[in-house]
């Protein structure tokens, strides 16, 4: 569902884990010949290293963790997994009793189960492939309620 540039993305997390260690080996040559800590100036540079391959490589990490997020339909169930759920939630179609897409929020309320789903950040593409899921799905509802 979020389209990813792996080939950006191994970049940007080899260029942090590049970044933390320069930024260690610089912290421990300046540690054995004394730390220097005056403001501005002084060793600071080398911590500032690994402050950015740090938050560098957490950014990385969350974009593959996004990457992985999908929503399918299969002929029994509506499978989802979006960027902050830990696990695959299933919806069985049967026990959907309303399915609406309103812009970017699809509403499903089924037996003894209400959800809200947000897809922000995805492209136009995508989203338009989701509503037409979402669509398809509605119509099949409809028809099984008739």
């Amino acid at each position: 569902m979020y389209k990813l540039k792996k080939l950006n993305l191994r970049f940007y997390i080899g260029f942090s884990i590049l970044a933390f260690v320069y930024g260690l080996v610089g912290t421990i040559i300046n540690l054995l010949r004394g730390f220097d800590l005056s403001f501005p100036g002084g060793d600071w540079l080398f911590p500032l290293f690994i402050a950015q391959g740090i938050i560098f490589f957490f950014s990385g990490y969350q974009q593959l963790k996004r990457g992985k997020c999908f929503i399918e339909c299969g002929e029994q169930e509506l499978r989802y997994l979006l960027p902050k759920a830990k696990a695959v939630e299933s919806v069985t179609i049967a026990d959907i009793e309303q399915l609406k897409m309103d812009g970017i929020e699809i509403y499903i309320q089924a037996k003894g189960f209400e959800h809200k789903i947000r897809l922000e950040l995805i492209e136009w593409q995508e989203l338009n492939l989701v509503k037409a899921l979402i669509k398809d799905l509605s119509l099949r509802l409809k028809l099984n309620n008739a």
